[in-house]
């Protein structure tokens, strides 16, 4: 508890440092002042584990601190239309070196991700006439997201389970087929929502983790966002635009995510 306490009031400190000291008239004192506070927080943590405090009957808990950046592929089904993409991903999460029971421990942090759609399916989401998506002639990628989970799971002898819940955004481009001569019309749009689910993994040595995700939610496609290309509006796509009919965003549209990945720990 005492560690804790020295972190915290150690941050109250830098924070105070850095309000109180920045002045034109004393920038030398407020830099080494800031730098002075920050190697006594600094000082606290070993690499890899954080020290939480005490319990109520003074035992210390300790938590290791887990980084890992990972690379994955993921199937992505969003209303009418499906996605597969290619991954990065950057987690951080603390785990309970002391068991909780059953030899279990606790693990909590986020999972931020960045899919990279590189290939589509489907039908439109946003045109009244559904018309399928054109996956042949098209150009760049259809697509990217982030998705920001908050994690929460136990983990045993490098096997774990987790739950997830979150937000994600999608910023999607539509591409149809052209009805005569000129470029395939695209229609670039965002997508966002409350986004929940869950995943295993085994993570070997604390080094290498290998895992699997499932997300899933009810997205909302912005109407201000939603914009149309020159060759969509000549081929008429705008006209058909099922926000711009109703005056307000499309609400409700399905999306599942399933995700696997192989990370570095550091």
């Amino acid at each position: 508890m005492k560690k804790m306490f020295f972190i915290l009031t150690g941050l109250s400190v830098l924070f105070a440092s850095i309000s109180v000291g920045a002045t034109p008239n004393n920038p030398r004192h407020t830099l080494q002042s800031v730098q002075k506070n920050r190697n006594a927080i600094l000082n606290q943590f070993t690499k890899g584990s954080i020290v939480s405090g005490t319990k109520s009957t003074g035992s210390v808990r300790r938590w290791y601190l887990f980084n890992e950046g990972s690379i994955g592929s993921s199937y992505t089904m969003l209303g009418k239309s499906q996605y597969v993409s290619a991954d990065l991903a950057y987690s951080t999460y603390i785990r309970s070196i002391e068991s909780l029971f059953g030899g279990m421990s606790l693990m909590a942090g986020t999972e931020l991700s960045f899919p990279i759609y590189l290939m589509s399916r489907g039908k439109s989401n946003i045109l009244s006439d559904h018309r399928d998506l054109e996956t042949k002639e098209t150009e760049g990628v259809a697509g990217w997201g982030v998705q920001l989970p908050l994690m929460v799971g136990l983990e045993y002898k490098g096997f774990y389970v987790v739950g997830l819940a979150g937000y994600t955004w999608l910023f999607m481009k539509d591409t149809y087929a052209a009805a005569g001569r000129g470029a395939n019309p695209t229609v670039s749009t965002n997508y966002d929502g409350l986004i929940y689910g869950g995943g295993l993994g085994y993570k070997i040595s604390n080094v290498v983790n290998i895992g699997v995700r499932y997300v899933t939610g009810s997205l909302t496609n912005r109407s201000a966002q939603t914009k149309f290309d020159d060759s969509a509006v000549s081929n008429g796509l705008d006209l058909l635009s099922i926000t711009r009919e109703r005056g307000r965003d499309l609400y409700g549209i399905d999306y599942q995510r399933f995700y696997a990945f192989i990370s570095y720990i550091f």
